[in-house]
Parts: structure tokens; C-alpha cells; sequence
């Protein structure tokens, strides 16, 4: 399973630089604990061999200077106020006989035989030292477990703050990092704006020495890519507009081939050029739509109101409809003044593509349904065989047509969608429609919408030009 942070290059490198500290955070506090240990024994036994030498004297002054000396050991009491057991002592003569003592140290020898210096034992740390005058001996014996518990509880100090520092350096690994990768996240929005609508160079200024050379390649290949783009437009466009007068003028002397010869046999192959030459002068009509799209015409600073362009549509494609079809159409409430942001042309494209490809795509005795909701999606639906799901992801493809024998271009559904990526709007398909158990459903919604209402609300107006139903067909031209 990959983690959120391996998808980014911030997270790795925050990740990284944070647990690389934290090692060698460690590595250090371990190595200083180590010496801190080493100093901190040779700190105690300074400390333990010091109180020997200073105590032997001093009880070998007192128990000279004692009357009478018994059998019985001697020992010397601690004051009750701050008393630490952990340092004990014994005063023993030459041969072994016990004669001073603390009086929490043990009865038996600290460590019996033990050369004069430092030795261990299982519970003690002994320094042991004689008298050669007196041929006294003294030992003084540190419990481990206290030098053990000092040990460490100051290699505790040494390390808790680091408990507190890694999560702050944590915070300040990541605040540098995104500081440091502001120029990256700024040259990743500008390369995102970038589409066939955008097409300008990358800005370069104010960008490091390691990404400049990324943005002058990115704009250069741009650059190459509008070109190429530009030619590809100028080319389909100049084609299309080339192609209508003589597809027109043929089509004319088809027609009129048709009406004025008496053969029949002549009739029916001129109606079969008359069709080929429909056929073509659509295809010619989708062309110049598909260039008109590529170009970024649906664009528009202004508001375009949706159900006036939309009943006009339906009585243009529904009045050349063969045969007729009913066309309904179903407006949610609040729907009825919605606007939004798209060029009147590109939304009678949009619209028009929509329709015409249900007329045609639907068996001649059913009907068209359409639904606007108040959220500006346009739903068409209409019946037929319904499309296998991956026939159904291929659709909004330039040329691609499923398994059907109406006639077409396969640039439809592209164009639709080509329009409404320029304003941040969607298309979905669906097979079968929603709610039927066949048929074929494609709904479009806009980047953005809103409704006027101007006389409920009054705090929007509504700009761009709205279609007048009386005035035919749309300013966006028949989608054959």
C-alpha cells in the first residue's frame, strides 16, 4: 500500500530530513550517554576513593583513643536528615577482624581479600586502602544500583528534550520545505493552466536556477505544440468553409436532377448521391464546429441564460426532424432562470449535438425526453439498444461511433465535451437511461451557474445576448 506522503515530493523530503535528524539525534544522545556513563563512574570513584582517604585517619585517631576495646564492632550512626545509604564503610584490622563500621553497611567484609583499589562485587562498588604504619584497612562501598539509577537518570536528561525538539524540528523541516519548493508548486500552477484554450509560455521569472531550464523547455514545447495546434485548426476550419459551396452547389444539381429526369433508375442513384452529399456537407458542418471549439469560442466573460437556447434547439431539431418526433421537455422548479458562463454559440452547439444525436440514434416511434434541474445539468434521454459499457467510454472520442447504422461523423459527443472543458463544466453517458430499462442518456453541467431572478432577488443581472425563440435556428448552426 503506498503512503500519502510517498506521492509527493514535499512528503518524502520532510519525511526524510526528519527522520535523518531523529537518527542522528539518537546516535549522538547515545554516544554522549556512553561518555556520560564512562565520566560519571570515574566521577564516583574520585568521589569514593577521596572519602576513603579522608576516613582513615580519622578512625584510626578514634580508635586509638578510645580507653578499652572490646570484642564487639563498633558503629557509627548516621544522621537521620538528608541520609543516603548508598555509601558504606568498614574498618577491619590486618587479619580480617571487623572493628568499625557504618551502621547499614553489612557484618561480613565488603569483599574479603580484596588487593588495595577498586574492585566489584555483585552489590558494591569497593575501593579498598591500608595503613602500612597501623596495618589498618578501610573500605568504602557504593551500592550499583545508586550509581546505576544516577547513570541513568542523567542520560534521562540528556534525552527527554529531544522528545520535545523532534516534533518541533518535524515543524520546522516542514515549514522550510514548503518554503523551499514554493518557486516548484508555483511553476506546477502555471503548467496547469495550460490547455488548448492556454496556450501562452510559462512565466520564468523569480524561478531557481534548477527550474528555469524545466520552464524554458516546458515553453519552447508549447510553443511547438500551439503551432502545430494553430495549423491543425486553420486546417479543418479552412477545409470545412472550402468545402460547403461546392458540396452545396452539388447537392442543388442533385436535387434538381431529381425533380427533372422521368427516369427512375436515374432518380434512385441521385438520391443516393443526394444522401452522400448530406452526409458530407454534416461532416463539413462538424469540422468547422470542432475547429470553432478547439479555437476556445465557448469562453465568455458573460452569463448566458439556459432555457431560452434550450426551446429553441428543441423546435429547430424537432421541426427538421424525419420523421417528426416528439420532443418534451421537463423544467425542475427554479430552473427556469438559470444562467451561466458560456458563449450563446458554444451552448447551441452543445444543446444541438445533444438532441440531434438522440433523434438519430433512437428508434423512429419514440420520443425524446429532456430534463433541465435547477443545478444547470441538461439530461437528453432517449430510447434504443443500450451501448456496452466499453463502447460507452469511447464515445466522447473524436470519430468514434458504436455499433449503430444512422448516420454520423463520430464528432459529436466530442465536440460537447471539447466546449464544456473550456468552461469547467462535464459530460457523463449513461446506457441503459436512467430509470428505463434501455435507451441511452447524456447529461451535461456547467463550470458554474446561477439563476437571475432578478425581480426576487434583484442583487444579479443577468449580461450576454438570450436567443429570441422567433428568430430560428440558433446562432451555433445545424449539428447534422
Amino acid at each position: 500500500m503506498r503512503l500519502p506522503w510517498q506521492g509527493s515530493i514535499t512528503g518524502r523530503l520532510i519525511m526524510m530530513l526528519t527522520l535523518a535528524t531523529t537518527v542522528l539525534w539518537l546516535a549522538a544522545a547515545l554516544l554522549s550517554g556512553t561518555v556520560l556513563r564512562h565520566e560519571l563512574n570515574e566521577s564516583f570513584d574520585r568521589a569514593e576513593a577521596e572519602v576513603a582517604r579522608r576516613l582513615l585517619p580519622l578512625m584510626t585517631d578514634s580508635l586509638f583513643d578510645r580507653d578499652e576495646a572490646g570484642p564487639e564492632i563498633h558503629e557509627i550512626q548516621h544522621f537521620g536528615i538528608g541520609r543516603d545509604p548508598a555509601l558504606v564503610y568498614q574498618l577491619s584490622e590486618r587479619n580480617g577482624h571487623l572493628l568499625l563500621k557504618s551502621d547499614d553497611a553489612p557484618l561480613a567484609p565488603l569483599n574479603a581479600g580484596a588487593s588495595p583499589g577498586f574492585s566489584t562485587t555483585a552489590d558494591y562498588r569497593v575501593f579498598t586502602l591500608s595503613d602500612p604504619a597501623t596495618g589498618l584497612t578501610i573500605q568504602i562501598g557504593e551500592l550499583l544500583g545508586h550509581r546505576n539509577r544516577a547513570i541513568w537518570a542523567s542520560f534521562a536528561t540528556l534525552v527527554l528534550p529531544l522528545l520535545i525538539l523532534i516534533p518541533l524540528s518535524g515543524i520546522g523541516i516542514w515549514l522550510a520545505t514548503r518554503q523551499g519548493l514554493r518557486p516548484l508548486v508555483r511553476l506546477r500552477q502555471e503548467i496547469s493552466r495550460r490547455n488548448t484554450a492556454n496556450l501562452e509560455p510559462l512565466a520564468v521569472d523569480g524561478l531557481p536556477a534548477e527550474l528555469t531550464p524545466i520552464a524554458v523547455a516546458l515553453s519552447n514545447l508549447i510553443a511547438r505544440l500551439k503551432s502545430a495546434l494553430d495549423a491543425e485548426r486553420q486546417f479543418a476550419a479552412n477545409s470545412a468553409h472550402e468545402l460547403r459551396t461546392p458540396i452545396a452547389a452539388a447537392l442543388a444539381q442533385t436535387q434538381r436532377l431529381i425533380a427533372t429526369t422521368p427516369d427512375e433508375a436515374t432518380r434512385g442513384e441521385a438520391r443516393k448521391i443526394e444522401g452522400t452529399l448530406r452526409r458530407l456537407a454534416g461532416l463539413a458542418e462538424k469540422l468547422m464546429q470542432l475547429a470553432r471549439a478547439d479555437a476556445g469560442m465557448a469562453l465568455s466573460g458573460q452569463k448566458t441564460r439556459l432555457l431560452p437556447v434550450l426551446q429553441l434547439v428543441i423546435d429547430d431539431s424537432g421541426a427538421q426532424a424525419r420523421p417528426t418526433r416528439v420532443i418534451s421537455l421537463d423544467v425542475a422548479p427554479r430552473a427556469e432562470d438559470v444562467a451561466v458562463d458560456i458563449n450563446v454559440d458554444g451552448l447551441g452547439i452543445v444543446l444541438r449535438n445533444l438532441i440531434d444525436n438522440a433523434i438519430v440514434h433512437s428508434p423512429p416511434e419514440t420520443d425524446i425526453e429532456i430534463r433541465l434541474s435547477q443545478d444547470a445539468e441538461v439530461s437528453v434521454r432517449n430510447h434504443g439498444a443500450v451501448v456496452p459499457a466499453e463502447a460507452l467510454a469511447r464515445l466522447s472520442q473524436r470519430f468514434e461511433r458504436g455499433a449503430t447504422s444512422a448516420s454520423g461523423s463520430g464528432l459529436g459527443l466530442a465536440i460537447v465535451e471539447t466546449i464544456l472543458n473550456q468552461v469547467g463544466g462535464g459530460l457523463s453517458l449513461h446506457s441503459p437511461a436512467s430509470g428505463w430499462p434501455d435507451g441511452f442518456e447524456a447529461a451535461v453541467h456547467f463550470g458554474s451557474a446561477r439563476a437571475s431572478a432578478e425581480s426576487a432577488r434583484g442583487s444579479e443581472r443577468v449580461t450576454g445576448p438570450i436567443p429570441d425563440p422567433s428568430a430560428g435556428r440558433p446562432p451555433a448552426g445545424s449539428a447534422a
